[in-house]
Formats: structure tokens, sequence, C-alpha cells
């Protein structure tokens, strides 16, 4: 593949954040979430300023195939008059699993309940409400629209901000989080938040996603080689 060339492939994110209620602009009694704080590790002046949310976790009532929510998805859209993003996953909260539709690119808060209609309608029930707070493991499941923009390193043409570069395996979160904490802390003039990811095309390709404004594809390097160093020396921060 050269650079320039854009691909698609269905993977996953693994993410933490801080997901807190949706309290207006839902159906009643139904669980809704978003993120306290959109891209946790990135605290830069350049967040996403928009009055429309960032990103908006339709708590399901139990599992439902992956397959099913994207249909779904697909067979709302024509004719609907709000523009959408729809993705599935789960998200771990202390003990507790929750299953959801994250949706995305939404135009305002008030085209959430309209959006659960138009699910409900075809036959997917929600979550009755609850207070939720707390920082939740996500796993999401999507389809990535890639660039190769480098070696081993990618952007993403509809969602700009987003990086992404190969890595050899999968670690442990908490070895992740760990050595992400420590590289974020010693890269000196920009600051990025980064994710879990892995890719299906062919084989399985694991991966860093890097939330960031304006970082070069020389620095994005930097942050690799950095990466590539911690995991491939596990006791250095013991």
């Amino acid at each position: 593949m050269a650079a320039g060339d854009t691909f698609q492939a269905i993977g996953t994110i693994i993410k933490e954040e801080n997901l807190v209620n949706v309290e207006h602009s839902i159906m009643p009694d139904t669980l809704v979430l978003e993120s306290s704080i959109p891209f946790p590790g990135y605290h830069g002046s350049n967040l996403p300023e928009n009055p429309a949310p960032e990103s908006i976790y339709l708590v399901t009532n139990t599992f439902y195939e992956g397959e099913d929510i994207l249909r779904t998805a697909r067979n709302i859209k024509p004719g609907f008059p709000y523009d959408f993003d729809a993705s599935f996953g789960k998200a771990e909260i202390f003990s507790n699993t929750y299953y959801f539709i994250r949706v995305r690119n939404l135009d305002c808060f008030d085209c959430i309940k309209k959006i659960q209609e138009k699910f409900t309608e075809k036959g997917i029930k929600f979550m009755k409400k609850k207070s939720v707070r707390g920082e939740a493991l996500i796993r999401l499941q999507k389809i990535f629209t890639l660039r190769k923009i480098g070696d081993h390193l990618y952007d993403a043409p509809d969602d700009p901000s987003m990086y992404y570069f190969e890595i050899p395996d999968k670690p442990d979160w908490s070895f992740f989080k760990k050595i992400t904490i420590y590289i974020r802390n010693n890269i000196d003039n920009y600051t990025y938040d980064a994710a879990l990811a892995f890719i299906y095309n062919n084989l399985i390709t694991d991966m860093v996603r890097i939330y960031a404004k304006d970082i070069t594809i020389e620095q994005l390097e930097k942050v690799r080689s950095k990466y590539l160093y911690e995991l491939s020396h596990p006791d250095h921060l013991d």
C-alpha cells in the first residue's frame, strides 16, 4: 500500500472515558451517557467546540449483535432529517457492563430522542434510566476509514485530528495506560490523547489511536518510536 492510499476496515477502539448521564432531549426513562471530558488525555486549547454532542452512548437493555445495530442504522437513515454515525460496543464501569449504540456527528442534542425513537420502532430496546457516573473502559467496534501517510502511520480523512500507528501486539490496558502517561509527560511542545485500536484487514493489525491537533508526521513518528521502546521494555518503568 502506497502513501495516500485510503481503505476501510472493521475494528475496535479500546479507551477510557468518564461517563455521565444525559438528562435532557432523550426518551423518558432511558439511559443515555456522554463523556464528561472528550479525549481526556488531551490538554490542548483546541478541544472540539461544538454545541452539539461529541459522542452519545444509547444504552440498550441487552446485547445486540453488531451487524443488527449497523443494519438498523442503515435502514433508519434514508429520509431521516439528521445525519449521524452509528457504532456499537460495551462499557465497563466498576462491576457493571453496559451495551450501547454510540452515535456521533449529531447536529444537536434534540436529535437524540428522535434517533432513539427510530431505533425503538425497529425493535431495539433501551435500558431504563439509572444514575451512572464513573471511569469506563470502553470497547467500541466501528468501521474505520484510514489513509496511509507514512510507514506504519495513518490518519482518518473523515475524522480530523485522529491518527493511528501500528504496534507489534496488543498490550494489557493497565500497562498501556502506564506507558502512555509516562510518554506524554516526557514529550515537549505537543500533547495528545491515546487509545488502543485494532483492525481486521486480512490479518489483525494492532494500533495506537492518537487524537492531536496539528501534529506533524515527524512528531507522530517520534511518539510511535517511544511506544515501541516502552512496549519492548516492559520492566523499564518498574
